[in-house]
């Protein structure tokens, strides 16, 4: 197809310079702000290009999403490239379909529910340590960042699941190693998967340095394969592996029929820093995107906390596996991940002309028969009664593998939260998006919390 033709075929910002189309913009820290300007400008499909022979075609229309994702379209090969010196050759950078498919079966049974459920007190060993942070807060009567505290939380449970490595995360603060190298990561990363050229050939600093932190990374991943398998934690020697062993040691140790292991030394490393990152980011900028809607919501606060009020008795610390049967925290969670979702999107390659339906006129909000207002946080849209919900639920049901571990760790924490604490905005604060391999908040969280009296 040539330029011309296909720069007629969707709307998008104009391009002052066709040898690098509009890598300007797309390549700048603010490129979620844009991201969201194009959408209101455009509509719900638009194109940028990165050069003269290569585009991106942005779809956010949940019908044309979950038309393309229940069609299967492949991933595409280049912007996941991308990413491959983090995660290797993971499940989430898998391109090879019939390879995704036997990933996907083999780390299925470490996320059944009755694993999910059985990391629980593990959870709440680092839920008790959060709240000892925020606990020491309130009586200091200090302000506290809650973004970072909730990262540190994150890295120091799926560190303990699926490292099996405590990375003492909340104590040591910002000092803490394994979070200084994410942030020399992450953002790089991103670029470099919308970009894969600038990963491929390393001439900006920013990325040489991401490349030592992957080193350093992936060696600590190498480093908890062994001692996993150095420890023999099987039952009886013919690999079948106790049910409340941690989620890394169910994958270390799993064995096929033959008795050899499922997984080799290689592919372990590679899964378990693509859980790392998939699995400690996102929940972690999702709780706070969450707290920090809901505090400027106060009617759907109220309902929120006279639900986890009405569930939670006042003297728990860390909330249960009891408690935490919370269905409009629930809606409240998903209503979250469709405003200000962490993971943004994802790559797939249309490889021939493909039409689904007519593109309409989406104006500046989504249509109304899915909200509204598109641009106003509703759990209520969530309510399984509603007839509109269809639509929506049609692209929220494409689960990962990890939904289950991360919606446990964010309910109880959250439900502990809010039970335990008065939350109050600092005066003037406007929470900023940055994408970060993960979206995330650009300027932290900084919140004040009182311990609530009943």
């Amino acid at each position: 197809m040539s330029y011309t033709r296909a720069r007629l075929q969707f709307p998008g910002p104009p391009v002052k310079n066709f040898l690098i189309g509009n890598l300007d913009q797309t390549m700048a820290n603010d490129v979620h702000e844009k991201w969201i300007q194009w959408n209101r400008e455009y509509g719900q499909i638009f194109q940028t290009w990165n050069g003269l022979f290569s585009r991106v075609i942005y779809i956010g229309d949940p019908r044309i999403i979950a038309e393309i994702a229940t069609s299967n379209w492949p991933k595409s090969a280049a912007q996941y490239d991308g990413f491959k010196p983090l995660d290797g050759d993971a499940l989430f950078v898998q391109t090879n379909q019939d390879r995704w498919k036997m990933q996907s079966k083999r780390l299925a049974p470490a996320f059944q529910p009755s694993v999910i459920q059985s990391q629980y007190p593990c959870l709440a060993k680092h839920i008790g340590n959060y709240v000892k942070q925020l606990d020491a807060a309130a009586r200091s009567n200090s302000v506290i960042d809650l973004s970072s505290l909730n990262i540190l939380l994150s890295l120091d449970f799926i560190g303990d699941i699926a490292f099996g490595t405590s990375f003492n995360a909340i104590n040591q603060g910002p000092d803490c190693r394994i979070a200084q190298l994410l942030e020399m990561i992450l953002p790089e990363l991103m670029k470099c998967g919308l970009f894969p050229l600038r990963g491929k050939i390393p001439i900006f600093e920013k990325t040489r340095i991401m490349n030592r932190a992957i080193t350093e990374l992936r060696d600590m991943a190498k480093d908890a394969v062994k001692d996993a398998r150095r420890k023999d934690l099987t039952e009886d020697g013919n690999g079948k592996v106790k049910p409340d062993k941690k989620i890394f040691e169910i994958l270390a140790l799993q064995r096929e029929a033959d008795g050899n292991y499922t997984f080799n030394s290689q592919e372990l490393c590679d899964n378990y820093v693509a859980f790392l990152v998939a699995g400690g980011d996102p929940t972690a900028h999702t709780m706070s995107f969450l707290v920090w809607q809901v505090l400027r919501n106060p009617a759907i606060f109220a309902q929120l906390r006279a639900e986890i009020d009405a569930s939670i008795p006042y003297e728990a610390e860390v909330a249960t596996l009891e408690h935490v049967k919370l269905p409009y925290l629930n809606m409240v969670l998903k209503e979250t991940l469709r405003f200000s979702s962490p993971g943004f999107g994802t790559f797939r390659t249309c490889a021939k002309d493909t039409t689904y339906t007519e593109i309409p006129d989406y104006g500046k909000t989504l249509t109304s028969s899915i909200l509204s207002d598109g641009d106003r946080a509703n759990p209520s849209c969530e309510d399984p009664t509603s007839p509109s919900l269809t639509v929506r639920e049609a692209a929220l049901r494409l689960d990962c593998l990890g939904q289950g571990l991360a919606m446990l760790e964010m309910t109880l924490t959250l439900a502990t939260l809010f039970r335990r604490y008065d939350l109050t905005l600092v005066p003037g604060f406007e929470l900023e998006y940055m994408p970060s391999f993960t979206l995330k908040p650009k300027n932290g969280f900084p919140i004040r919390v009182t311990r609530r009296e009943c």
